[in-house]
């Protein structure tokens, strides 16, 4: 029994892996599979885990036409605005866009990254402001840590002001 259940789990781990099934693989649009992938920033190795699903069923991709697909879905992906909701979103960036779309799609990434930046510091101060409120409405405060804890409540406050309006200033530049 101990053993089917880890022949089922590795199972489930090999088709979690394979990204087409075996219809998939022998009917594919190897240049729409491209451009699917291309305009989600998908990198190559893409390709190479369809391979692999699709040597399964004796099926080999055609990677010129994914390729040719994958460029050109690229063109949809590597722009300034992409690279800016991609960025703000906080999410990596893999370094599939060629030059000279690179160019714009990196500035936008490193605009949105930027502001990321400022609204996870800015998370970060609110929720030690609520922490620090908390400490201070506790019966029992001594008044030196009340007195602490006030320093640190104006000191955060007023970080918090400052990364609103470097906020406001990255949302004015975008």
């Amino acid at each position: 029994m101990k053993d089917n259940l880890a022949l089922l789990a590795a199972l489930l781990l090999l088709a979690g892996c394979a990204s087409m099934d075996k219809n998939q693989c022998q009917n594919a649009n190897w240049y729409a599979i491209g451009l699917e992938d291309g305009g989600q920033g998908r990198t190559l190795d893409r390709l190479g885990e369809r391979r692999r699903a699709c040597a399964e069923f004796g099926v080999q991709p055609d990677g010129e036409r994914y390729a040719a697909g994958r460029n050109e879905g690229l063109k949809s992906f590597c722009t300034y605005d992409r690279g800016y909701r991609l960025g703000r979103g906080g999410s990596a960036y893999n370094g599939v866009c060629p030059e000279p779309a690179a160019t714009d799609f990196v500035a936008g990434y490193q605009r949105g990254r930027e502001f990321y930046g400022l609204q996870k510091r800015l998370d970060e101060v609110n929720s030690d402001i609520k922490k620090t409120k908390a400490g201070l409405s506790e019966p029992g405060v001594s008044p030196r840590t009340r007195g602490q804890l006030a320093e640190r409540l104006e000191d955060l406050s007023r970080e918090a002001q400052q990364l609103e309006q470097q906020i406001a200033r990255a949302n004015s530049r975008r």
